[in-house]
């Protein structure tokens, strides 16, 4: 077994970055010294200086005092205070086969490597701080041109925008709300008609938020920062608000909003990832970093390269859950990897394919999911419900509340 440091970069915290950071200190850094043991340090990249409940972020902005518990810093974190973690704030302008280069120039050296990094959407939905005073700012931002708002616009019927709206006519119910999406139906995806059918007579008829289907917009005046040509890797830093808005429909049709906000779709982080393929397939597709079930890298060039969450290719519903098995999966396998004999390879563990699934939180008395293809009925949902849209589990599941037990990576682990 080697003695010579190895080094472990991951790349993105938040569900899956801090998941594997998670289980990489609990089967490396955790257990007691032993004879042979090898040095490992443990670099997390983040631009942010703590862990964001993203899955809370529509109720965050029409409660700002509920939203600035979406926001858990690093270093209230114990287990990341470890002298063999190092947290690097920064953003990640390239990865290459051994380094990773932040935009202020330095350079990570690894030896293995999770890529993290989840894809980005425009504010405010998207999060432009770096520290939590910002992002609690930046959230009172949002609330004040809400509040002061008479008639509210969502553009984009995706899952964001449906929850969006359903949070602010709830929290607001005095207030016009509208959603305008471009398709008869909202909430684009492998879902039933009846699950779509069934949104719209909540959205509709139980919380009163009033729908354009089938219309696109094609023209807003003022426009967005958003709607400018201008591609950006980083759309946290670019809104999608506009107040005092008037909208020209597809259809013909104009509509008026005091607040008007575009949820419309994601950008990813391709521009980045600066990984030669060795075969006629990109390594960076459609839909993402192409990984095997190891979480490794589909590439026999970078056996030493994982990629798990939204970032990856292989589910097209990301779904935090799945990003955080995912990563549990990467540390895993590292940590066999790092404590086998270098003549003995090890048996890596792979992730399965989950069937898609979607929960809609619709203010905290509506929510309807879909797993599979079967809907679930509103009582057998209630037991993944609750009024912090999952904050406080993923605080525990993500242990940032205490630190994670020992285990070794030949062993189940605890928990994912």
């Amino acid at each position: 077994m080697t003695t010579k440091a190895i080094n472990i970069v991951v790349a993105g915290g938040n569900y899956a970055g801090l998941n594997a950071m998670r289980h990489l200190y609990a089967m490396l850094l955790a257990s007691p010294n032993q004879a042979n043991k090898p040095i490992v340090n443990i670099t997390l990249v983040d631009r942010r200086d703590g862990f964001v409940h993203y899955i809370g972020m529509t109720r965050g902005i029409t409660e700002p005092f509920f939203g600035s518990s979406l926001w858990v810093p690093y270093s209230t974190i114990d287990w990341l205070q470890h002298p063999q973690i190092t947290i690097k704030q920064g953003t990640v302008a390239n990865i290459q086969p051994t380094l990773v280069q932040l935009t202020n120039g330095e350079e990570l050296q690894f030896d293995y490597l999770v890529v993290a990094l989840g894809i980005s959407r425009f504010a405010p939905i998207g999060i432009r701080s770096s520290t939590k005073s910002e992002f609690v700012a930046e959230l009172a931002e949002s609330y004040t041109q809400l509040e002061s708002a008479k008639s509210v616009i969502v553009v984009g019927g995706g899952a964001v925008g449906i929850e969006l709206a359903a949070d602010i006519k709830c929290d607001f119910p005095g207030k016009s709300v509208t959603l305008v999406h471009s398709r008869a139906l909202p909430l684009p995806g492998p879902f039933k008609d009846e699950l779509r059918h069934n949104v719209v007579d909540i959205l509709q008829n139980q919380i009163g938020v009033d729908l354009v289907l089938g219309q696109r917009v094609i023209a807003q005046e003022p426009a967005s920062a958003d709607m400018a040509d201008t591609l950006t890797d980083m759309p946290e830093h670019v809104s999608s608000t506009a107040t005092n808005a008037t909208l020209t429909l597809s259809g013909g049709q104009t509509l008026h909003g005091d607040w008007v906000v575009r949820c419309l779709g994601t950008r990813d982080k391709q521009s980045i990832i600066n990984l030669p393929s060795s075969t006629q397939e990109p390594i960076f597709g459609a839909n993402g970093i192409r990984v095997k079930d190891t979480m490794q890298i589909d590439d026999t060039a970078y056996p030493h390269i994982y990629a798990c969450g939204d970032i990856c290719a292989r589910d097209t519903v990301k779904l935090a859950g799945v990003a955080m098995y995912g990563a549990y999966i990467a540390a895993v396998n590292i940590a066999r990897t790092i404590s086998s004999s270098s003549n003995n390879s090890p048996t890596l563990e792979e992730s399965p394919l989950y069937p898609s699934k979607i929960l809609l939180l619709m203010s905290k008395d509506h929510f309807i999911m879909q797993l599979g293809d079967e809907i679930w009925e509103k009582e057998k949902t209630r037991q993944y419900v609750s009024d912090d849209m999952g904050l406080q589990g993923s605080i525990n599941g993500l242990s940032l509340n205490k630190i994670p037990a020992a285990y070794s990576p030949f062993d189940l682990a605890p928990a994912f």
